[in-house]
């Protein structure tokens, strides 16, 4: 029952994120994005911007089996640097770093419950006109 329950909770979450994404404009004027993240632990992404280089960025990812059922969730906050990238006229190179934290429930026969901090960091590449 508590796995339905669960499940119920995370689809109806998601479905009302989905409702309010909005997409990036061209004035760098964002606020909220989504999207999907592939490495482990695979799941569904998004960040939310607090001003021109600050934001807010989250993972949730869920495995729902009978064996091994897990639940994991990250949030970190971002401050995002800018290249100075002359003549590139399709987009912007940037840089972050930040600070987070993140949270890993398992069961697996036992409960285990992960708590952590993270130091996130890297590259980005911001389209300023994107056809679609």
């Amino acid at each position: 029952m508590k796995t339905k329950l669960f499940t119920a909770f995370i689809i109806f979450s998601l479905c009302f994120m989905l409702s309010k994404a909005q997409a990036q404009d061209t004035e760098f004027n964002r606020s909220f994005g989504i999207g999907a993240q592939v490495t482990n632990p695979a799941g569904i992404s998004m960040k939310g911007w607090l001003s021109g280089n600050r934001a807010i960025a989250s993972v949730v990812s869920f495995n729902l089996s009978e064996n091994n059922s897990s639940f994991y969730i990250h949030g970190d906050y971002l401050t995002h640097k800018r290249y100075d990238t002359p003549g590139w006229d399709v987009g912007f190179l940037s840089y972050y770093y930040g600070v987070g934290g993140r949270y890993l429930w398992r069961d697996a026969g036992f409960d285990d419950n992960f708590f952590g901090i993270r130091l996130p960091g890297g590259l980005n590449f911001t389209f300023t006109d994107v056809p679609f």
